[in-house]
């Protein structure tokens, strides 16, 4: 993709350690940001997406990645835009193309 300005993050929520008696560990496990893509990062509020009970969902963002993810709807992601957040959410849909290998994803 020629124009992909931001870069897109997944969080990671890694469990906390237990013992020998099952008991947590304090100190251990926590959620932490891994780098998934490049990606353009788009405001997007005029598309609608109508699922099987007929509940209406208007995405706030649009993602489009350089390359096929394996994101998958409820994940938590991020667009950083250097150091700053262009946007959050949850994913709601991911759309992976066959041919020319990019993924759109709607937060």
């Amino acid at each position: 993709m020629i124009f992909a300005p931001h870069t897109l993050q997944v969080k990671v929520t890694t469990p906390m350690e237990t013992d020998e008696f099952g008991r947590p560990i304090p100190g251990t496990g926590g959620e932490s940001w891994q780098d998934v893509c490049k990606c353009r990062c788009d405001d997007n509020s005029t598309k609608e997406f109508t699922s099987e009970n007929g509940k209406v969902y208007r995405p706030n963002y649009h993602v489009v990645c350089e390359k096929k993810t394996s994101l998958k709807a409820g994940d938590e992601v991020r667009c950083m835009d250097g150091d700053n957040t262009r946007g959050t959410g949850k994913v709601y849909t991911v759309k992976n193309t066959n041919y020319f290998g990019y993924s759109e994803i709607w937060l």
